[in-house]
């Protein structure tokens, strides 16, 4: 009995009322640990920037760290989310092919450095359990699938899997973006080759030279090219760097541009009238894509156009004709009575 009174106590306790939302016992622990998990990353946050700060002052007040600071020869750890996306990334459910193609998405979405793996794979996680928390306190909230635990274990599984692949679809829409400003700058870049081929550069001189000159203007064409440039000095095989090139970003129009660099490379062919007819190539192809989304625009038009326009203008014209031929009836059936 004593036994009996405590559970139904502590069930008490831990039910909490907002109003409508009645939070559960599971509930309530579930929001409380989410707080809690908040609560701390935000601290360890707090910690780590107050750190930051502090060695960076320290570093400009003194010009450089003394050689007996402890603090020089202390290496930080992995933090826990790179040790949970390891443990992830290195688990059945992760294989190689997986991983590869996560770095390639990575790689495509200008995400680059050691341990990026790591912490998408941990995004990951975080999401799906977000996900399914929060698809189980909804069905709590809102009192939906109450009698069948079936259909609410299978909404918390679509919400589980959904999470998983929700860091995905981000990624995808940012490579995306990514790849449209890469293939935006393209035509400048090959200009700025141009005119350092024409100068005397070499090659790998003139690719690291419009990396320099396009950093502010388009960083992601100038991070591509800055590392092709690194490539092509530490590779014995210039043309593997330029594969490299169209591999990262997954450019057709760059093909051609690799192409001719591969030939001028080999054959010793001139470089600037080659990049020169490849820039006005790239520039006809790309009036040719807005030329094609331009012509496609009025037969998108035409769907909203129907669905908002054309109801209101049957309604404009048939409303006086409708309201004459109701008026005629009524006077009809009033003489016939």
């Amino acid at each position: 009995m004593n036994h009996d009174a405590l559970l139904g106590s502590l069930r008490s306790y831990l039910t909490i009322r907002f109003g409508e939302v009645v939070l559960g016992p599971v509930d309530t622990v579930i929001f409380a640990l989410a707080l809690a998990a908040a609560g701390l990353s935000a601290f360890y946050l707090w910690r780590i920037a107050g750190f930051e700060d502090r060695v960076d002052r320290l570093a400009v007040l003194r010009g450089r760290t003394p050689p007996d600071d402890p603090r020089q020869n202390r290496r930080p750890g992995p933090r826990w989310y790179t040790r949970l996306g390891n443990l992830i990334a290195a688990s059945p459910i992760i294989g190689i092919s997986e991983q590869q193609r996560l770095l390639n998405a990575l790689a495509a979405a200008g995400i680059k450095g050691h341990g990026e793996l790591a912490t998408f794979t941990a995004s990951k996680l975080c999401s799906s359990v977000a996900f399914a928390a929060l698809t189980w306190l909804f069905l709590e909230w809102r009192h939906w699938f109450v009698d069948s635990s079936v259909i609410r274990l299978a909404l918390v599984l679509s919400a589980l899997m959904l999470g998983w692949r929700f860091p995905d679809l981000v990624l995808a829409r940012l490579a995306a973006r990514r790849r449209l400003r890469i293939e935006q700058g393209i035509p400048d870049a090959l200009d700025l080759l141009v005119i350092c081929a024409e100068a005397g550069l070499s090659l790998d001189q003139a690719i690291e030279q419009v990396a320099h000159d396009l950093r502010q203007s388009n960083r992601p064409v100038a991070d591509e090219f800055a590392e092709t440039s690194a490539e092509m000095r530490v590779l014995a095989d210039r043309a593997q760097a330029l594969e490299n090139l169209v591999e990262r970003t997954q450019l057709p129009s760059l093909r051609s541009m690799t192409t001719t660099l591969v030939q001028a490379i080999r054959f010793g062919t001139p470089l600037s009238e080659s990049m020169r007819i490849v820039a006005a190539e790239m520039r006809t192809e790309r009036l040719a894509r807005l030329e094609e989304r331009a012509a496609r625009l009025p037969v998108l038009l035409t769907i909203p156009m129907m669905i908002f326009v054309l109801p209101c203008l049957l309604i404009v014209i048939g409303a006086p004709l409708m309201l004459r031929i109701l008026d005629a009836l009524h006077q009809m059936f009033s003489r016939a009575t």
